[in-house]
């Protein structure tokens, strides 16, 4: 079995994902780490130096290698639906989870670590850059995802939960 989890940055997907590995007992890779191991840099460093467009290629080709290991969780960045290759991707997997999240849970959920995400550091407002990016993603998250989970108002374990009873 393989699950890869999607959504929004700031949805939940590592901490889920985490958990969610730890509950089944199987391996978890959470893409962006995974990234920043393999370029030995921050993804801020990443964007700053090389481009989003750098970054994306970096990631397609990850989510390929990813896509091929079994008993594996895969927590995605929030932007992997940028490409349509990814989606494409995605919708060949059986388990895609969309963590669904509001504007305000993922502005409360980010909002320490504003720095380390290069898509809301310049921005002057973060709500609206959110509600802007969410808007622009949201149907690419849907259509990539086959299970959909909203997690606001809800804890990890009430989440990982929900995801057991959609895969089991």
């Amino acid at each position: 079995m393989r699950v890869v989890i999607i959504g929004f940055m700031g949805s939940g997907k590592s901490v889920v994902g985490r958990k969610l590995a730890k509950e089944l007992k199987m391996e978890y890779v959470d893409m962006d780490t995974k990234i920043e191991e393999i370029e030995k840099r921050s993804i801020t460093d990443i964007f700053k130096e090389d481009g989003e467009v750098y970054f994306r290629n970096v990631e397609t080709k990850l989510l390929k290698d990813l896509t091929t290991e079994d008993n594996i969780i895969i927590s995605t960045g929030g932007g992997i639906v940028s490409k349509n290759e990814n989606i494409d991707i995605l919708k060949n997997e059986q388990n895609v989870i969309l963590l669904d999240a509001s504007v305000s849970t993922i502005k409360k959920n980010v909002s320490n670590e504003i720095n380390k995400r290069p898509l809301l550091k310049e921005s002057k407002d973060v709500e609206e850059t959110i509600k802007t990016l969410l808007s622009e993603r949201i149907d690419k998250y849907n259509k990539a995802s086959n299970i959909k989970i909203n997690v606001d108002s809800k804890n990890i374990d009430e989440v990982v939960s929900e995801i057991l009873v959609y895969i089991r």
